[in-house]
């Protein structure tokens, strides 16, 4: 391990976790909390390098702030309250000359850390890389970083007698997700973000049998280092996005051309010996009526979407699936959650691509709620969309504003 390691139990890890899920901290003070164990890593690797050369350790090794903001890319602000939160919380204690990170288990953390611990010791030591520990710190997808302590609790071993590290191990996206309450698609979004970041490798040799019953084996890549090109992009490192630079659904997109269908043959009849001129009374009384939805004036057709007569139009843009969310969450098409919120737009890029009756397709999706037609693809496409869509307009698309 080229990047060297910080030795965490599973204790710890369950103790920041209870409080995350609790909302006694936050998701930054978790990037904090990681971001004290790679301050003390560092200290603990001078201090063997200074014993080796028989040089006389340092007093007083100072932590300090800046190294913090370094390792966490947050504002001076935010690092002070989560360094708040993890004292008042009981999980680290800050200063200058020392960080005293709790080992002890707390009460209410039992049933997560059993978990945690595997069949094994609460209190055995996980080499943890210290390479993946700046990339925790500096992670801003929670469903990411549980994964990856997920990866880290299964995975890493650290023998007894010689201290050889082993990363190999099996894994289960349902486990994952039950473990930590994330959905199993941003289980597998964050799997295959850290395939493609080279840190795990990909299992192409289990059978389907041994993947119902363990899971994915993987292997962990011990060398890995740290990029800041792998950390995944948000508003926040970009700055603001402008929504209306990228469409709901990709315009460039060709739809593939199908042969007509062949004209059915028919019986045709005679036409009438008399009388082949439409009378003047037809004429006037079946005068054609503008087209207009049921109980909508036309204005309002126009500007508000109406989840009876959905269009084409209305999944183009991201104003009028918003107010369509609401009509469906309100009519108990679906029940508001934040992964119904992504289902559904993610819906309208597959109805989109469809190509033939979007509209009707779309329905159809949410109706009978077949997520299981989007595609991965397209399910990316509809977060990124999301995302930027929030930066913009955070009151939409929110769990809370349905319920109130």
């Amino acid at each position: 391990m080229t990047s060297g390691y910080k030795t965490i139990t599973p204790t710890q890890l369950a103790n920041a976790l209870w409080l995350l899920a609790k909302g006694a901290i936050r998701y930054a003070s978790l990037r904090v909390y990681f971001a004290c164990f790679a301050l003390v890593a560092v200290r603990e690797a001078a201090k063997r390098y200074r014993h080796s050369r028989r040089e006389a350790p340092r007093k007083l090794a100072r932590y300090r702030f800046r190294e913090l903001e370094r390792l966490t890319g947050l504002a001076p602000r935010a690092i002070k309250r989560a360094l708040r939160q993890l004292s008042a919380a009981g999980l680290v204690q800050y200063g200058e000359g020392e960080i005293v990170i709790a080992t002890e288990p707390m009460d209410g953390s039992g049933e997560l850390l059993e978990r945690l611990s595997c069949g094994r010791s609460p209190k055995r030591p996980i080499p943890v890389p210290r390479s993946m520990l700046r990339f925790l710190a500096q992670n801003r997808q929670a469903a990411l970083g549980k994964t990856i302590v997920a990866y880290l609790v299964r995975g890493l071993a650290l023998s007894r007698q010689g201290g050889e590290i082993s990363g190999k191990g099996t894994l289960k996206a349902p486990w994952i997700a039950e473990t930590f309450g994330v959905s199993e698609r941003a289980v597998s979004y964050a799997r295959s973000k850290l395939v493609a970041l080279g840190w795990i490798e990909r299992d192409t040799k289990s059978f389907q049998r041994k993947l119902n019953r363990d899971g994915a084996y993987f292997v962990i890549n011990l060398d890995w280092e740290f990029s800041a090109k792998a950390l995944p992009i948000t508003p926040e490192q970009g700055g603001p996005v402008d929504n209306s630079a990228e469409p709901l659904v990709n315009p460039g997109k060709k739809v593939p051309d199908f042969a007509p269908p062949l004209p059915e043959k028919c019986i045709k009849f005679a036409p009438p010996y008399k009388d082949k001129k439409t009378s003047y009374e037809v004429k006037k009384y079946q005068k054609a009526q503008a087209a207009e939805l049921p109980g909508v004036s036309k204005q309002e057709a126009q500007k508000n979407p109406v989840l009876r007569n959905i269009v084409a139009e209305d999944l183009r843009s991201f104003g009028r699936l918003v107010m369509l969310y609401e009509q469906a969450a309100s009519a108990g098409w679906i029940e508001p959650s934040e992964a119904n919120a992504l289902n559904f737009i993610a819906a309208a890029v597959r109805a989109r691509e469809v190509g033939h009756d979007p509209a009707r397709v779309f329905v159809t999706l949410v109706r009978k709620r077949l997520w299981h037609h989007i595609t991965q693809a397209q399910e990316d496409y509809a977060r990124r969309a999301l995302a930027r869509f929030r930066e913009e307009s955070p009151q939409y698309f929110r769990v809370e504003r349905l319920a109130a």
